[in-house]
């Protein structure tokens, strides 16, 4: 999916003779006739998203030492 964005709020182009526009200076769209035809305007930038994964953490990664025990300190009365 690819995300475009407009210096203008409500550009219009041409794709195969169906006008399209630009919602409030954004468009998404799938199609390649589309994608080819905005990345030839000027006008419109694509905006590049990062995808982001989420991913378990590695069990067999995970520090497997144990803490050393907390020194305590003489209190002062």
């Amino acid at each position: 999916m690819a995300k475009y964005k407009s210096r203008y709020k409500a550009l219009g182009f041409y794709v195969n003779g169906d006008l399209k526009r630009f919602n409030n200076g954004l468009y998404v769209t799938d199609d390649k006739d589309t994608m080819t035809v905005l990345d030839s305007i000027t006008d419109a930038i694509q905006v590049n998203e990062p995808k982001t994964t989420v991913t378990k953490p590695d069990i067999s990664e995970a520090k497997t030492t144990p803490k050393a025990p907390a020194k305590r300190t003489a209190s002062t009365k």
